[in-house]
């Protein structure tokens, strides 16, 4: 318990809060069954043994704050007490988190991460000589590419991103053909990737697979 109350501490500080949260908060229910859920995502990290009830607390303590909820959870995860891991769990755990947050507290999220969300899109553009579009219409497609994850596949978002934010339309397959240039190529894979990982991380691990395969296959 003495660990969890500093973590709770340590969010609410970073956050901006000046009460850190507590189990009478009225997202605290919903946390402890999100928690519970999330706690297979954790299985083989150096987190597994993270108690969901320790999972649940933190997040309520992110809804609690004010500042940048990604600087909040970078720095609920270090203040986590664990043995030496990958970095790659490290991520796993802020996913879990931003996720948690997302979900009990949407509010707190929405406007910082569309912000990381088109400054992410803006980079990989800029760095790779994608197409560039702007940022409302970079928000909408982003937006509907989560609904196309919610209802489909990363090809169905792929489709989504294409005819909405480069006005292509085509299926899937022929924008794997070729449908794409180089270029529009880019820009579709920076809203498909960053849309997943900052707007709908429910379906990080799924795009992060279809991306992986399009490199494997040269596409």
């Amino acid at each position: 318990m003495r660990r969890v109350a500093a973590l709770v501490v340590l969010v609410a500080a970073c956050g901006g809060s000046g009460t850190p949260a507590t189990t009478t908060d009225p997202r605290t229910a919903a946390a402890i069954q999100y928690a519970g859920s999330a706690d297979r995502a954790l299985d083989g990290t150096r987190f597994s043994e993270l108690p969901p009830a320790t999972v649940a607390e933190v997040i309520v303590a992110l809804c609690a704050g004010s500042g940048s909820v990604l600087v909040d959870v970078a720095a609920a995860v270090g203040a986590v007490e664990a043995p030496p891991g990958d970095a790659g769990d490290d991520v796993i755990l802020q996913e879990v988190l931003l996720t948690g947050v997302g979900l009990i507290c949407p509010e707190r999220v929405a406007a910082d991460l569309t912000a990381a969300y088109l400054a992410a899109v803006a980079a990989t553009v800029a760095s790779g000589g994608g197409v560039v579009i702007d940022e409302a219409l970079a928000v909408g497609v982003g937006l509907a590419t989560c609904e196309a994850l919610d209802a489909g596949t990363p090809e169905d978002a792929l489709v989504t991103v294409a005819a909405g934010g480069l006005g292509i339309e085509a299926t899937a397959g022929e924008l794997l053909a070729g449908a794409l240039d180089p270029a529009q190529g880019i820009t579709a894979g920076a809203v498909l990737a960053s849309a997943a990982t900052y707007l709908c991380p429910e379906h990080q691990g799924r795009v992060r697979e279809f991306v992986a395969e399009l490199a494997a296959r040269g596409a």
